[in-house]
């Protein structure tokens, strides 16, 4: 029998990549939790809980002996015959024992019903599905913030996706899809780890995984492009629409290197593999400037800029494209338009020359209204006419000045008029 759980234990170990001392841990466990319940049902919970027994392995390889003591402490009167042990019978184990002091028995298993053995099984199980978690959790708590690749393993219910790792399963929240992407079982995916949660019990780590997190993209070029990798290009900025189009704002930190072409590489080979990983979203690089308005109409590339106008005040630009430009500044659904505002974190105004030219006039004839209005009550307000002095004739619609006294007789000989 000894043999036999020495193979096991061995064999446990190997098959979780497990410690042996671990293993042998959960052994102990799981006899100490059979032995409890067993010897010491008579103990009520509290006292259960205060004096559990303590089950020591001792496992001796090279003759494949596998011993259980279970820790006794040494009395003058033994009140627990679980748990103490009288100063004589200590002597015959270890003449040195002493009051006090904590002694291992030998606990043969046989000692044990085949109900207790049940139950130390699945507490030894347990135990070593814990220590299993712990490490898949330590194992992966590393790669918190990294892409990883994982391959598609099934689908729930709720369209979550479930992917394979080397040792553990991570999921892929259906909120955290890209919603033109399609997956095949077996496939293999990169995606990008935001969190990782410790296990509790006897739950698994559970892994967070995402494909629209802008980080992911973060990563892609860090990997492709050996300029972001060693700090010689700097990423400004970064702004996705998962699926569609992404822009990235780049700027050199040594003069001699173009951080567009070292981003797009030779061919384009560099960013066209990135759009491969990320199923054809466009990707457009862009050279970050201190200044805003050059700044911003470079985030409206692939579109050519004519001028852009800064309102400092509402944080609003209003930038002036050709007639041809204009659906490519805004962009299929305003993709472009929208992004370049939240890369730049300025509003942006589109306008044609001919809308700007026909919103100036506008403005400059409310302005030649409103002053030649200012210009009438500034009149009025000179010469001191009262409302007494001041009578509006809305008949055919024309403002009369004239007294009070002069307009009634006016509106009496209207009135007579239409009578006729």
């Amino acid at each position: 029998m000894s043999s036999e759980l020495v193979a096991l234990v061995q064999q446990i170990a190997k098959e979780k990549d497990l410690p042996l001392e671990e293993v042998l841990k959960a052994v102990c466990d799981g006899v100490s939790h059979a032995y409890e319940k067993q010897f010491m049902r008579d103990f009520g919970r509290y006292q259960r809980k205060k004096f559990r027994p303590k089950v020591v392995a001792v496992l001796d390889l090279e003759n494949k002996v596998l011993r259980l003591n279970l820790e006794k402490t040494v009395v003058e009167k033994v009140m627990n015959p679980h748990l103490e042990i009288s100063l004589e019978e200590a002597r015959k184990i270890d003449p040195q024992s002493q009051i006090g002091m904590r002694i291992q028995v030998n606990l043969p298993l046989s000692d044990f019903s085949r109900s207790a053995m049940q139950l130390a099984r699945q507490k030894m199980q347990e135990r070593i599905r814990e220590i299993e978690q712990k490490r898949i959790y330590e194992l992966y708590k590393g790669l918190a913030n990294s892409v990883v690749i994982g391959q598609v393993a099934r689908w729930d219910s709720f369209g979550n996706i479930y992917l394979n790792f080397d040792r553990a399963e991570a999921l892929l929240p259906r909120k955290e899809q890209v919603l033109t992407e399609s997956f095949q079982r077996g496939e293999r995916i990169r995606v990008y780890i935001y969190e990782i949660r410790k296990p509790t019990g006897g739950t698994e780590p559970i892994i967070l995984a995402s494909r629209t997190h802008k980080e992911l993209l973060r990563k892609l070029l860090e990997s492709e492009v050996p300029e972001i990798r060693e700090g010689k290009v700097e990423i400004k900025g970064l702004v996705r629409d998962p699926g569609y189009r992404s822009k990235v704002a780049v700027t050199s930190k040594d003069p001699e290197i173009d951080p567009i072409g070292a981003c797009v590489g030779q061919q384009s080979k560099r960013i066209n593999s990135i759009m491969q990983e990320l199923r054809g979203e466009r990707i457009d690089i862009i050279a970050w400037k201190s200044d805003e308005a050059e700044f911003i109409a470079n985030s409206l590339s692939p579109a050519k800029v004519e001028a852009v106008i800064m309102k400092f005040g509402e944080r609003t630009a209003i930038v002036v494209v050709n007639e041809d430009q204009l659906s490519l500044a805004i962009g299929k659904q305003g993709r472009n338009v929208t992004l370049a505002a939240k890369l730049t974190g300025w509003r942006i105004d589109i306008r044609t020359i001919n809308q700007l030219g026909q919103e100036v006039e506008i403005e400059q004839e409310v302005e030649t209204e409103q002053s030649e209005k200012s210009t009438v009550f500034e009149t009025l307000r000179t010469n001191s006419f009262t409302s007494e002095d001041v009578g509006i004739g809305t008949e055919e619609g024309i403002s009369v000045f004239g007294t009070e006294k002069e307009i009634n007789e006016s509106n009496v000989e209207l009135e007579e008029a239409k009578g006729k």
